[in-house]
């Protein structure tokens, strides 16, 4: 009999639940009691986040914003945003007024929140003036074409705001799919192509490292020294219809 049924699942669900002599039911249990324990983790994490550099920073600038911002790869997320994730446990854990679906994709609402994909948003293109990925960019299978979908919900003159701190897991990113800081630094910057996808961004000042504090247990923090950037995507060319 398991003395600790949550550590053993932590640590050996992922095994039972590849073991094809293991009963379908204990499987399914398995993995809805994985992701229970994960979600309570992820909330321990995300619902109470630490004031760090980081968080006063991004709390600065999408307070500010001209116009919707969306956050992508949100979670808990800011009540001034439209949030954006796959995770329901996290996304629910903030009260959000329901989304409406138009012509144009879900309308847009301060606050509001939809389980989507970051590689398939539910939205037109030049849809928000503010687009943020936070610590999104090195935590999806395919970075590039989160960062494509990202740039083209923009309006044009728009602003993308990027955080990464170039975590990357083989679970998560496969090795072709990664990039390296300069990589990144020269896609926002019109360099050149971010993987296959064009971009049409520019850096508005040099990218900053800043301090994200993340609570990894009661006695325990995690500091990771991330890189911010915030780019434009460029406006129409004179005499181009807007």
């Amino acid at each position: 009999m398991l003395q600790d049924l949550e550590g053993w699942a932590l640590s050996e669900g992922a095994e039972a639940l590849r073991d094809p002599a293991v009963d379908p039911e204990v499987v399914n249990l398995l993995a809805r009691d994985a992701a229970t324990l994960r979600n309570r983790r992820l909330l321990d994490a995300y619902a109470a986040p630490l004031p760090c550099e980081l968080g006063a920073w991004l709390d600065e600038l999408i307070t500010q914003a001209s116009g919707p911002v969306l956050e992508v790869g949100a979670g808990v997320g800011h009540p001034g945003t439209v949030r954006l994730d796959l995770n329901l446990t996290l996304l629910a854990h903030r009260p959000s007024p329901p989304l409406v679906d138009t012509a144009d994709g879900v309308a847009v609402a301060p606050g509001g929140a939809i389980v989507a994909d970051a590689a398939d948003p539910p939205w037109t293109g030049g849809t928000f003036a503010t687009v943020v990925l936070a610590n999104v960019l090195d935590s999806c299978r395919e970075p590039a074409l989160v960062l494509a979908h990202a740039e083209a919900l923009l309006h044009p003159g728009g602003q993308l705001v990027i955080t990464c701190a170039y975590a990357f897991e083989d679970s998560v990113t496969p090795s072709a799919s990664r990039f390296t800081e300069q990589e990144l630094r020269d896609a926002l910057d019109g360099a050149r192509p971010f993987g296959p996808y064009p971009l049409e961004l520019r850096l508005t000042a040099p990218p900053v490292d800043r301090a994200w504090r993340l609570r990894a247990g009661p006695r325990t923090e995690h500091v990771h020294r991330v890189q911010t950037f915030i780019a434009r995507r460029s406006p129409p060319s004179d005499g181009a219809a807007s």
